[in-house]
């Protein structure tokens, strides 16, 4: 086995530094295991653990979860089917995965299942040498959903109640939130929990009922044993809800018994969209990015969805102890507006909505953008005659992504843009995708697969990003023919709709320019095509080395390969 995928990978590496050398680009090393077949339905992940194994888990529709240990060399075990005994297996297609780390030496899945309508989260640790389950517990769960509540949850911008996991990205400390009503008013119930998954601190956020009605928590961050921030948004939902809203940050610190709160008060009477908060480790200071609608306000749009759908983008900068903003600005691109009309022939300003950001030890930020547009279609499913005899068609509405041009923007310490560019790509999707997409499934979150959901494929869209020696790496998947086109006009670029007709594209940006290479190797006349599963790529912190899921499609046959990249 163990020269089967030396083999492999030789050629391999053979043909992408032939490629490389017509580019001028290093290119990154890949290995690839043995070949498998494609789990096509279901949902997977892989997970790298300190003790160089890769675990890669499949969740499947009926079976529970098949685990496979691929050792340091990179040479698979035997697959282990884990049934799960809290609630039956056919169930997992309604589960949602909130997260899978390495914890305390072990891997640890997180899964939220309805058990008799309650939201219930699950811990699943098991065994990082063998893939067995060790351990199955339940460490929360909630009332059962009051379908009373529809129409809130419909129209109001109230959340179902369930829960979010978040990790410390440098310890194993983790903590656990969930939504709870309680004495007349809504609290978000937060528990901290050690390596040793001991809770060591627990929390009640509440705003008085009298002044907000309902809570939806916007994101959360744990910072080791300390604290936990969380950024929560109230308001209430009659017909002046925009006047009656609040943002808060909060801080569940350790030795304490309850959150320290402040409001943000630029933000009053604004309504949110979505959030994400992280915590610089180099300047110690807490970084709230937020998303607000624009229609209604005074607030100038830089960001759209469709012709309803238009977001301002703020960032506040949080003293974590006393919760006092330090800073607080308002993203404005000009230069990304510039390049993008320059270089990709735009017309109008640049308005991709944004996915990920990411912190850098000045206080400067980098913002991944992506063009998302939400478009309806009416499908028509067959004709029906009505009581007068008169043929109709019955319909239905189908919702759908473009995913498009990509936009890096850098920020220095002062929120003023220093650097931007983009990239021509568009990508088609089943159903209606969010904002902060790539935050998210960082986080694990799953497309699940079914067979009623074969077409989902967003798991293979949107693109990845890393950073080493001052240049950018971006990840995607798209057609050999627009990677060939040196047009940056982005019409003349054509939509990714058949993913197994990609290929993985890695552009590299120096600063100066964007060279596009193959991350596979270039594809050959025989129709052959690798594409990566970008959903499932894992990497340790401050690594710029990943794992994915390769597909090589020859012809009309496909094979999966777990690939190990070094950029």
């Amino acid at each position: 086995m163990q020269k089967k995928v030396f083999l492999v990978c030789l050629g391999l590496t053979f043909a992408l530094a032939s490629f490389a050398r017509t580019s001028g680009v290093t290119q990154p090393q890949v290995v690839r295991s043995s070949a498998f077949e494609e789990p096509e339905q279901g949902a997977s992940r892989l997970l790298l653990m300190k003790n160089g194994h890769t675990l890669f888990f499949h969740f499947t529709l009926r079976k529970g979860i098949n685990v496979t240990v691929y050792n340091p060399q990179h040479e698979a075990q035997p697959v282990v089917n884990n049934r799960l005994s809290s609630w039956s297996n056919r169930r997992m297609v309604l589960a949602d995965l909130k997260g899978i780390y390495e914890i305390n030496g072990e891997a640890v899945v997180f899964l939220q299942q309805y058990v008799h309508r309650r939201p219930s989260l699950y811990r699943l640790v098991f065994d990082s040498n063998t893939g067995q389950l060790k351990e199955e517990k339940l460490i929360a769960d909630l009332a059962p959903l009051r379908l009373t509540r529809g129409y809130r949850y419909t129209y109001g911008g109230m959340r179902i109640s369930e829960f979010e996991l978040r990790k410390d990205p440098v310890s194993d400390y983790y903590a656990v939130s969930m939504l709870t009503y309680e004495k007349g008013e809504e609290r978000i119930r937060v528990l901290h929990f050690d390596p040793q998954h001991q809770v060591i601190n627990k929390g009640d956020f509440a705003v008085p009922a009298r002044d907000f009605k309902y809570l939806n928590m916007a994101d959360m961050y744990v910072n080791g044993g300390n604290n936990v921030f969380l950024a929560a948004f109230a308001f209430n939902m009659e017909l002046s809800f925009l006047q009656s809203s609040r943002f808060a940050i909060a801080s569940l610190a350790k030795g304490t018994e309850g959150f320290k709160t402040a409001w943000l008060p630029d933000v009053r009477d604004k309504r949110l969209r979505d959030a994400a908060l992280k915590f610089n480790t180099a300047d110690k200071n807490v970084y709230l990015l937020s998303a607000l609608y624009t229609p209604g306000t005074r607030l100038e749009p830089i960001m759209s969805r469709n012709m309803l759908e238009r977001f301002a983008l703020l960032m506040h900068v949080i003293d974590p102890e006393q919760l006092t903003v330090k800073q607080h600005y308002f993203v404005a691109h000009p230069q990304l507006n510039e390049y993008a009309k320059t270089h990709l022939k735009y017309k109008r300003n640049y308005q991709g909505v944004i996915q990920d950001f990411y912190l850098h030890p000045d206080g400067g930020t980098t913002l991944l953008l992506e063009e998302m547009d939400i478009f309806q279609e009416t499908i028509k499913d067959g004709m029906l005659t009505d009581r007068r005899a008169r043929d109709r068609f019955d319909t239905h509405n189908n919702y759908k992504t473009r995913l498009g041009e990509i936009g890096i923007t850098r920020l220095d310490a002062d929120g003023k843009e220093a650097e931007s560019y983009a990239i021509a790509k568009g990508q088609e999707n089943e159903g209606g995708m969010q904002l902060f997409m790539q935050h998210k499934r960082r986080q694990s979150r799953w497309n699940f697969r079914d067979n009623a959901f074969t077409s989902n494929l967003s798991g293979f869209y949107s693109y990845d990003y890393f950073r080493k020696d001052n240049k950018d790496y971006v990840i995607y998947n798209d057609y050999a023919g627009n990677t060939k086109n040196r047009e940056e006009d982005y019409r003349s670029k054509y939509d990714v709709r058949v993913v197994s007709n990609s290929n993985t594209v890695f552009a590299v940006y120096d600063g100066k320019q964007i060279v596009k290479n193959y991350l596979f190797g270039q594809p050959d006349e025989n129709a052959s095509n690798r594409f990566c599963h970008l959903e499932m790529i894992a990497r340790k912190e401050d690594s710029n080395s990943f794992a994915t899921m390769m597909v090589e499609k020859s012809g009309h046959q496909k094979q999966a390969y777990i690939v190990w990249v070094n950029i």
